[in-house]
């Protein structure tokens, strides 16, 4: 008898539990700065609650929609000119921070590029596991990356090298998956050593955090001032942390703390276990989402779960570099768990689309 497997209760539980984790240290890190900046101290943890409503429902409908949507080539084309379209109408609103990386609606801020991972992604899996779609002729594979030269070049020009660097590590995974053979790979560092270090040559920002990373000490005053002060964060957390609402870098110190950097309040409140505690969860959340691609059905649902879970465990891999200084400072938001609600939105449709391919798998159960 064959029924269908139901959805991955252990991937459900772990991202439950990161949102939750999310939640409370946005409770623990915003009071202070909304108060002052909205006269609100509960401003920023209700505009995540908010998001978070939005996303559960779309969560769910991901979850439980009955065929295997993100199969469907129409939709998956739809989805791509959906991200494109988006990529390219933040060049009309007023930059942030000198950033083009936001679209305002109705009071809501919503960051393209979050949806264009997504999509790309299920581009990928669809181009990659169709039969006739061979990898190893250059000319067509050039064809099939088009789009994700274009994308990536929508995203530098923004800038937002964090999601360009993100994209550029996630396509490589899916190729490496899909069968390219290990010399491609060699060819395309040769090719891509190079444009990267242009791309930081050419950008004096980029140039100052490339040298802060590598001399913290001496620009710990100017280009290295989140990561010195997220360094200090976490070391003064301790072995157990100074306790939930304890930090003391939260209070204008450490920019960024319920963001980009909150991972350091994380270890600086809940100490080195608790940010242990935290790394777990992502581990099993790659080690579950990696069952249910190995489980899956066909090579197109490998290749998209790969794909997706790839997304969200590179982007926490970075946001915790970020914090700990192992990687230069980059704008990229912890999943699940930063303060915003583009990335809290994005983070549960890569589950739910994983969660439903779960759902879909069939086993054969004998009496």
């Amino acid at each position: 008898m064959v029924k269908p497997s139901g959805i991955d209760r252990a991937l459900l539980a772990v991202s439950l539990l990161l949102i939750a984790v999310g939640f409370l240290m946005i409770f623990s890190t915003t009071p202070v700065i909304a108060r002052e900046k909205y006269g609100d101290s509960l401003h920023f943890l209700n505009k995540q609650l908010a998001y978070l409503a939005l996303g559960l429902l779309v969560f769910a409908a991901l979850i439980f929609y009955r065929s295997p949507f993100y199969l469907n080539p129409r939709l998956v084309m739809a989805a791509m000119a959906l991200a494109f379209t988006g990529l390219s109408l933040v060049f009309f609103f007023r930059k942030v921070n000198g950033t083009s990386r936001w679209i305002r609606v109705a009071g809501l801020s919503l960051q393209p590029s979050e949806f264009a991972k997504i999509a790309l992604v299920l581009y990928l899996a669809m181009m990659l596991s169709r039969r006739e779609t061979d990898i190893h002729n250059l000319k067509g594979l050039g064809l099939l990356l088009l789009p994700v030269a274009f994308m990536e070049g929508l995203i530098l020009k923004e800038p937002d090298f964090g999601s360009f660097v993100l994209i550029g590590a996630v396509t490589m995974v899916m190729l490496f998956v899909a069968g390219l053979r290990l010399r491609y790979f060699a060819m395309s560092l040769l090719l891509l050593a190079p444009l990267l270090v242009l791309l930081v040559r050419g950008d004096p920002m980029r140039q100052e955090r490339i040298r802060s990373f590598l001399n913290p000490e001496l620009y710990a005053s100017t280009q290295g001032f989140q990561a010195t002060q997220s360094t200090y964060a976490i070391g003064s957390g301790g072995l157990f942390g100074q306790g939930i609402g304890n930090s003391t870098q939260k209070l204008f110190f450490l920019p960024y703390a319920y963001s980009d950097f909150i991972f350091a309040i994380i270890a600086e409140e809940l100490g080195f276990f608790g940010a242990l505690a935290v790394i777990a969860l992502f581990v099993l959340y790659f080690l579950r989402g990696m069952v249910i691609a190995r489980h899956s059905d066909n090579p197109h649902t490998y290749l998209l779960v790969t794909g997706l879970v790839a997304l969200i465990v590179f982007q926490s891999l970075m946001n915790i570099s970020v914090a700990v200084g192992l990687f230069p400072t980059k704008g990229i938001p912890l999943p699940f768990i930063s303060s915003g609600g583009t990335s809290l939105l994005g983070s549960l449709i890569v589950t739910g689309i994983v969660l439903n391919v779960s759902r879909q798998r069939k086993v054969v159960f004998t009496p």
